[in-house]
């Protein structure tokens, strides 16, 4: 029963993840206007500042609890004492890991998400083309073979 619900969870999971990155696919990033994409940009820079801040902090804390442990078991306290700073370090240990871990799949992500903008903008804001000449020339009544290179900005 416990495995049924596990693997229930983790497929609603999968499924909620791939529809919330639905937005920022590359032909949905097309579509939209020039307003949209820099709100969309703003708010993965957002996501991307957060990744970081909560990777430096869960760091921190981390290697705070590491060095708690350290001097709980080297100072001689009574044992009371001894539990509640050793609890307190290992939670402090646990939390600061599973906080840089988080942060660094929100740094990625928003990390990924900037570049898939900044690729659609900058691919949309200049263009090289090469294309069948199509102007028609009037003193010899036809139209011109050859190519033409058009550049769009």
């Amino acid at each position: 029963m416990l495995r049924r619900v596990t693997i229930g969870l983790t497929l609603l999971l999968l499924v909620l993840s791939s529809n919330a990155q639905r937005i920022y696919s590359s032909q949905n990033l097309k579509q939209l206007s020039s307003d949209e994409l820099f709100l969309y940009q703003r708010k993965s820079l957002e996501l991307k500042k957060k990744g970081e801040i909560l990777t430096f902090a869960g760091t921190g804390v981390g290697l705070l609890g590491i060095v708690m442990g350290t001097v709980a078991t080297d100072s001689n306290s009574s044992d009371g004492d001894l539990n509640a700073v050793t609890v307190t370090a290992a939670t402090m240990l646990v939390g600061g890991g599973v906080a840089s871990t988080i942060g660094l799949t929100m740094y990625f992500t928003g990390y990924s998400r900037v570049n898939r903008i900044n690729r659609i903008q900058y691919a949309e804001s200049l263009r090289l083309e090469i294309v069948p000449c199509g102007f028609y020339c009037k003193h010899t009544q036809n139209y011109q073979r050859g190519i033409t290179l058009r550049l769009r900005f």
